[in-house]
């Protein structure tokens, strides 16, 4: 067996420990705003923000705002 050179369980859980710590103080509003600008820096993020930019602008998006997680 090989030593392993890359843990991804203890990078997980080290990521989600240092978000939960700077999010801790955050409503829940302040966190989705947090965590969009995080997003915002990788590609997945901006098109992410780029498709809901593009169902907003189409017809009957107001409706479509009331049914988002």
């Amino acid at each position: 067996m090989t030593a392993k050179t890359f843990d991804a369980v203890k990078l997980m859980r080290e990521l989600r420990d240092r978000l939960s710590q700077e999010m801790e103080h955050m409503t829940p509003e302040e966190r989705v705003r947090y965590i969009r600008g995080k997003a915002a820096w990788t590609a997945l993020g901006r098109g992410i923000a780029e498709a809901e930019k593009d169902a907003a602008q189409q017809p009957g998006a107001a409706d479509g705002a009331t049914r988002r997680r």
